[in-house]
């Protein structure tokens, strides 16, 4: 009897390595545009940090996890942290993924525009600080990216960012979107 639960035991951990626990997306068609059609989400399986509640409304609005500051409306907050998948339908490589989204980001941007990378609490994530002056809403935003699956196996840029209207508020609340990507099991 305690072999069969030594191997048992042993089956368990070796699948566990062979497809561990991950963040996962989720896909949510939901009526937008008036009514007019359905939009899919690709909604990121993160929790809201310690002290911040997931904003409904603003989720539903922007097709985003959008998580405020406790006691904190959308719109009304220092600070932001959203979560959102993007699809990644050709299974574009990261790094090369978020290099072609910055550049657009570039493209489109005010001439003081700056992107800048920061380390990372997981090798697998790409930060980057975006600094854009000309935008009033968001001037600053600190955004980490990652590659995750949905159940099925489509492919997903994941971006968690944190957005403010000020350089304060937003790097103070970037230790929170550390504590999320550890907390996201990245694969």
């Amino acid at each position: 009897m305690r072999r069969f639960i030594f191997d048992m035991a042993f089956v368990t951990v070796f699948y566990g390595a062979m497809f561990p626990a991950r963040a996962e997306v989720d896909k949510i068609i939901h009526v937008c545009d008036r009514q007019e059609r359905l939009c899919p989400e690709f909604r990121p399986r993160v929790k809201a940090p310690d002290g911040w509640a997931r904003d409904e409304a603003a989720s539903l609005k922007y097709g985003a996890s959008m998580f405020v500051p406790n006691g904190k409306k959308f719109g009304k907050a220092d600070a932001i942290i959203y979560a959102e998948g993007r699809y990644n339908k050709d299974r574009t490589e990261l790094v090369q993924w978020v290099a072609a989204s910055d550049r657009d980001w570039t493209m489109t941007s005010g001439e003081n525009a700056k992107i800048t990378t920061l380390p990372s609490v997981n090798p697998k994530v790409i930060i980057n600080r975006y600094d854009n002056p000309s935008l009033k809403d968001q001037p600053i935003e600190v955004i980490a990216h990652y590659a995750d699956l949905d159940k099925d196996g489509n492919s997903y840029v994941v971006r968690l960012a944190v957005s403010g209207l000020n350089e304060t508020a937003v790097l103070a609340t970037v230790p929170l979107l550390d504590k999320m990507i550890i907390g996201a099991k990245v694969p």
